[in-house]
């Protein structure tokens, strides 16, 4: 039976891991490690999950480890310059990933991949970029997560040569939601919707630092919805950031959102009660999105920020992408249209269409209390979000 988690001894185990022993100056990232081991044990959780979550955070305490003696041995790496990122900050489910998919097709973009997020650690290199062997290992881990939850790969794809999200990156900081996802942890969560976390960008830069000392050098193209919680710290680490704001009823996308949980957590051995799981939903996302917007009253980040609509993007592609590139005054490419182009044509996200099926009643999740929260939001972006008029039914 695995031993009840306790702060000490996942770092002890971390160390016995790497022969390494110094985490650095902490820049914030020891409070959500406290409180995630916490919240796991606080869950009374079963065997597998206690497994999963331990051989996580040891691999995460091991990463800091390890970059620690990296930026020893190599202050040249935390030294350089990441430029001016262009970022994808819509809420889950909005079209986020399909902007980000075709952002990412710029040749003069570099984006983070899957696996290099899940494993950051060594240093990746461009010369084995395409073979490193970290790719078969992040596959096999999708594999075991589809074995146990095929249902989710008519949610998203699941090939970690793509582009990746930001909050998997999140997890070496004790910041991500992801661990709520995966995991469950409800005093994690609202933890983490209730507070700023701490350095949460300065971790996040050195990782984008990390990926490009040795690996492909471009113009950092990113996405996470996460990032809506925290828009002032991440426009301080990178104040030059180009923010592609995605739009679509936060009503109708929750159970969406909640029902790609459900797939994790049963993948992962988690509670599987859909009214929590739809609850936590609402809750997280509606203090993400309050975030944002009052953030959005400062002229400074409201100046970075272009709003699309999901029903644009999905309509007209490359004509989304030309706005975004118009509004930030880049470049787009032939070789980049004729990328998009190659894309559409064999785009395979179209499989999954119609095969995700999910209600807001499903889990427990009230689509007239969510509009009264979120009203403000409503109200200045209805127009993008093809919601149904004052009265009428969704």
């Amino acid at each position: 039976m695995t031993a009840p988690l306790t702060v000490g001894a996942l770092e002890q185990a971390a160390r016995d891991m790497t022969g390494l022993c110094d985490f650095g100056p902490d820049t914030g990232w020891r409070e959500g490690f406290v409180r995630l081991v916490a919240a796991v044990e606080a869950m009374g959780p079963n065997e597998q999950l206690r497994h999963m979550a331990a051989h996580n955070i040891v691999g995460q305490l091991a990463t800091r480890l390890r970059f620690v003696e990296d930026d020893r041995l190599h202050p040249e790496i935390a030294a350089q310059d990441v430029g001016d990122p262009l970022i994808v900050i819509g809420l889950p489910r909005t079209g986020t990933t399909i902007s980000y998919d075709l952002l990412c097709l710029d040749p003069a973009a570099r984006a983070p991949r899957e696996w290099e997020w899940y494993i950051p650690w060594p240093p990746p290199e461009a010369a084995s970029f395409t073979t490193d062997p970290r790719i078969a290992q992040v596959k096999a881990m999708y594999d075991n997560w589809l074995k146990h939850a095929p249902q989710l790969l008519d949610i998203q794809r699941f090939d970690c040569t793509q582009p990746g999200e930001c909050n998997h990156g999140m997890q070496y900081h004790f910041g991500s939601t992801n661990f709520a996802a995966e995991l469950g942890v409800p005093d994690f969560a609202r933890w983490l919707r209730g507070n700023p976390v701490t350095g949460q960008y300065v971790s996040h830069k050195r990782l984008l630092q990390n990926f490009q000392w040795k690996g492909p050098k471009g113009r950092w193209t990113l996405k996470s919805p996460q990032h809506l919680f925290d828009l002032p710290a991440l426009l301080e680490a990178y104040p030059g950031a180009m923010l592609v704001w995605t739009h679509r009823d936060p009503a109708l996308t929750f159970s969406s959102l909640s029902s790609m949980i459900a797939g994790f957590l049963a993948a992962f051995g988690g509670d599987k009660d859909k009214a929590a799981i739809g609850r936590d939903v609402v809750e997280t996302w509606i203090a993400g999105m309050n975030r944002a917007l009052a953030a959005r009253r400062d002229p400074a980040i409201e100046g970075r920020i272009i709003d699309l609509a999901h029903k644009d993007v999905v309509a007209d592609p490359m004509g989304a992408v030309q706005r975004i590139y118009d509004r930030f005054g880049l470049t787009f490419s032939d070789a980049h249209k004729a990328q998009i182009g190659r894309f559409l044509a064999d785009n395979p996200a179209a499989k999954r269409m119609g095969k995700h099926r999910h209600s807001p009643e499903q889990y427990g999740i009230d689509i007239a209390e969510v509009r009264a929260r979120m009203a403000d939001y409503y109200d200045r972006f209805g127009d993008l979000l093809g919601h149904p008029a004052k009265g009428e039914a969704p």
